[in-house]
């Protein structure tokens, strides 16, 4: 009896499917010199012009980038990929790849464009305030070398223009207002707090603490005195120290002792007359 060519294919894939047959396949499959040829061929056909269109093709159906997707978030799945990003990127070969296209004129649009946009510039904000980037800034802004380039950067004429512009901006006085501001506060309830024995600043001498703007940092020993003085002559002390400089000066030096907080009226007062007259009654 002559068998059709549908009854032969059925019955060798009723074959195929028996686990002596599968075990079979599956152990020539897993010989080293078969799974080399199977490499070999596979990698010949994928590098084909027509299966490398077919591939971009399917790649771009709704269908296959949903299924990438689903596979891809699958946490063994991120680690992997993650594993595998990191250890491309770093290949001298790709590195230099991305080097070079990193300057060409487009990508550098692109790269200005996407950090324009408002939901990216917030998410930097919000990074660049964690507390661990913080810290690697000022550690990297107090290099030497990085200090060289800042300082060489400003002094280009164009750097020169966008800084004096941007220094002229209402946002830029009132952030530097509110900077100087805090400085001040943190200075004034450091010297009040023995007295006041909370963090409302005072005259050490009246005890005034109505207004924050009657009062000010006043030198115990006299501002030109204090020039001599070993202790603060060490830690960059100098009577040309002022305002802000001095605001500034007082916090990172951990708030040395010789000064104290007055109000303008006992301050200037001992200035004239080497006493306020509270002291003297």
């Amino acid at each position: 009896m002559v068998q059709t060519d549908e009854e032969r294919k059925a019955k060798a894939k009723a074959r195929a499917q028996l686990p002596e047959n599968k075990a079979k396949r599956k152990e020539e499959r897993d010989r080293p010199e078969n799974k080399a040829k199977a490499k070999l061929r596979s990698k010949e056909h994928s590098s084909r012009p027509e299966i490398k269109a077919k591939k971009r093709a399917r790649e771009q159906t709704p269908e296959y980038k949903a299924k990438r997707k689903a596979r891809d978030s699958k946490p063994e799945n991120k680690a992997k990929i993650k594993a595998q990003m990191k250890e491309y990127k770093s290949r001298p070969e790709n590195k230099a790849k991305a080097k070079v296209l990193e300057q060409l004129p487009e990508k550098k649009a692109k790269r200005k464009a996407r950090r324009q946009l408002p939901e990216n510039k917030a998410k930097a904000k919000a990074r660049a305030q964690l507390p661990e980037n913080k810290a690697k800034r000022k550690e990297y802004d107090s290099r030497p070398e990085n200090k060289a380039k800042a300082k060489a950067l400003a002094q280009l004429p164009e750097n020169k223009a966008k800084i004096k512009a941007r220094k002229q901006t209402p946002e830029y006085k009132a952030k530097g207002k509110a900077r100087v501001d805090k400085m001040r506060l943190k200075v004034l309830q450091y010297y009040s707090k023995d007295l006041s024995n909370s963090d409302i600043p005072c005259c050490n001498c009246c005890n005034l603490n109505s207004h924050l703007d009657f009062l000010s940092i006043d030198h115990i020993a006299g501002k030109r005195q204090m020039d001599s003085e070993p202790e603060l002559i060490k830690l960059g002390y100098s009577s040309k120290l002022d305002g802000s400089v001095l605001t500034n000066w007082l916090i990172q030096n951990d708030f040395p002792e010789g000064f104290q907080i007055l109000c303008h009226n006992c301050n200037m007062t001992k200035g004239f007359y080497g006493k306020c007259p509270h002291e003297r009654k």
